[in-house]
């Protein structure tokens, strides 16, 4: 049995990825902050080991725990008005330390999240490309696979991520939604097919050695108005108008973002939900959650 230390576990991202690692029978040791524990963690005492991350120094956690593999998926947005030194204490500075214990502990591999957005876009793709410089300029110590993330989506995910903000808006009862032009192409993957290609790449890491830049999406770039305007049309909302360009395009906006899932294809992965298989699945899931 591996031992995996995971960030982020009460993230979106990070809680599922726990479950499906406890699934599989890793031992995994989680780093949360204790306003964010939560009750989810109950019932895998035998299996997890979880540390509040202000009540214990890190390298002692290190001390105590052959661990084998390191997954990092906590990451800060920005999105809730966080400052900016929040943010780079959460993408840049957290992550540093980490790495700098896993070098000095001599283990063997570092996974981290990143995301495929360039790093001029915003504060947080910059804090999180500047984190992945520097596990570029240690991969010669230890193996490194950056996992560059499209837009992942799922039922119960934050309110202020994309598709959750659309489907939020498109229940409301409101009458019209304004949008910006809304022509950007994004590659959209649903959160189950994400899990399924952390699992294979743990599967086959054994085989995976030095620097790996490896993009995970559907490998299909949609056009953002056309993703909306399907969405509307398979929630059944049609009687809300929604107003493309009354909003401003957000500033250094990418045109075209679209993974090269080549390397996952050559392990036996491809996604097995299209958007609107996606999509539908969030709705159900959500709607069934809502009711209990």
């Amino acid at each position: 049995m591996k031992t995996i230390l995971l960030t982020g576990a009460t993230g979106y991202l990070g809680r599922n990825l726990l479950s499906s690692l406890l699934k599989a029978d890793y031992h995994v040791i989680t780093l949360v902050r204790k306003d964010t524990l939560t009750t989810a963690f109950l019932g895998f005492e035998n299996s997890l080991k979880v540390y509040l991350i202000n009540e214990i120094d890190l390298a002692d956690v290190f001390d105590s725990h052959q661990i084998d593999i390191i997954i990092h998926t906590a990451t800060s947005y920005g999105r809730k008005g966080e400052s900016l030194s929040s943010m780079v204490q959460s993408n840049l500075y957290f992550p540093l330390t980490i790495l700098e214990l896993a070098l000095k502990k001599g283990i063997k591999y570092f996974i981290n999240t990143d995301t495929a957005l360039p790093k001029d876009l915003n504060n947080y793709t910059r804090s999180k490309k500047q984190f992945a410089e520097w596990l570029i300029a240690y991969s010669s110590q230890i193996n490194i696979l950056n996992l560059e993330l499209e837009y992942f989506y799922g039922p119960n995910d934050d309110s202020s991520k994309f598709i959750t903000y659309v489907l939020n808006e498109l229940f409301s009862g409101k009458k019209h939604i304004d949008f910006t032009d809304a022509t950007p192409l994004r590659d959209f993957i649903y959160i189950d097919d994400v899990l399924d290609a952390y699992l294979l790449i743990l599967k086959n890491i054994e085989n995976i050695n030095g620097l790996n830049t490896i993009s995970i999406g559907s490998g299909k770039a949609v056009i953002l108005k056309d993703l909306i305007i399907e969405i509307q049309a398979l929630v059944n909302c049609h009687h809300v108008k929604l107003n493309f360009g009354a909003l401003p395009m957000r500033e250094n906006e990418i045109i075209c973002s679209c993974a090269d899932i080549s390397f996952l294809n050559s392990l036996g992965w491809e996604p097995k939900y299209t958007f609107k298989e996606g999509i539908q699945q969030t709705i159900k899931i959500q709607k069934k959650n809502d009711s209990n």
